[in-house]
Order: C-alpha cells, then structure tokens, then sequence
C-alpha cells in the first residue's frame, strides 16, 4: 500500500512539474490598430501596435505617401513610441510637430535619413521621438509638446476608420 501511495505521489509530481506555466501578463490596452480622426480628404494614417512591443505607421495623401516603425513603451498610462531610422533613403519629417519656423522649414527639406542622398519618390519617414500618447475615452491622443502654442490642433487616433 505505501509503494502504491509512493507511487501515486511521484506520478502526480511529475505530472505538475510538467504543466506549463501560463503566462499571466495582461496585454497592453494599446495593443490594435488605430486610424486617423482627420477628416480632411484624401489624408489617411494609421497606427498598428502590435504585441511585441513594435509598431508600424503608415499612410498618406494626394500622391505623397508616409511610414515609420519602431519600439514602443508603456509607462503608467501613457504610450511612448520611438522610431528606428530605416538603412534605405527617405525624407524625414518629425511626427507630431505642428508649427514650423522658416529656419526650421529650410532645414526639413534637406534631412534625410542617409547624409546625401536622394530619395526615389515622395515616401517619406515619420521619426518619433519619445512621442507619449495617452488615451481619452475610445482615442489615442499624442500629448502635445508644451512649447507647441501654434494650434489647437489635436492629433486622434480612433478604434476605427472613419467613414467618407
């Protein structure tokens, strides 16, 4: 009877020893893709989260179009995006900057992701700088820098397309 018990004892040991532990985080409420709110015509972007902590931004209007990617944060409530700067040429526009002096616009113009170089067509990069994003009720919502007094302009990101 004591080996049967022995026995039973091992089986179950080794039984839960081999269970696989679940892994118990939760995923980001930031996980999914977002779409623009601009309903200016033919404007569009969106912003996929994915799951790994990465993210692809895309989009674009007229016969321009623009992209990023890179990793991605999560810090309380908020979302924190930064770019990885691609190895191809591409013009770089800093995302979320509204106000431009004529400096800086000369400036834009010449910045590239490769020194010299000279791009293929008007897909340009979108860098994200420690861009933090919180959301208010169903939107994402780029926080706006303090020294950005130009506009009211907000930049939303929505759970949906919009609809044309």
């Amino acid at each position: 009877m004591k080996v049967d018990r022995f026995i039973f004892c091992i089986l179950i040991s080794i039984f839960l020893i081999s269970c696989k532990k679940e892994d118990k985080k939760q995923e980001s409420i930031f996980v999914r893709t977002w779409y623009d709110t601009e309903m200016v015509i033919p404007y569009m972007a969106s912003l996929e989260i994915n799951k790994d902590h990465t993210f692809k931004f895309t989009g674009g209007a007229c016969t321009a179009s623009f992209h990023s990617y890179g990793n991605w944060i999560e810090k309380n409530d908020t979302l924190i995006l930064n770019s990885i700067l691609p190895k191809e040429c591409f013009q770089i526009n800093e995302f979320g900057k509204m106000c431009y002096s004529k400096e800086e616009i000369e400036k834009i113009r010449f910045t590239k992701t490769i020194a010299d170089c000279e791009p293929k067509n008007d897909n340009s990069f979108e860098n994200f700088k420690d861009e933090k994003f919180y959301l208010r009720n169903d939107s994402l919502v780029l926080k706006k820098d303090k020294k950005e007094k130009c506009t009211e302009k907000e930049i939303v990101f929505f759970k949906y397309k919009k609809q044309r």
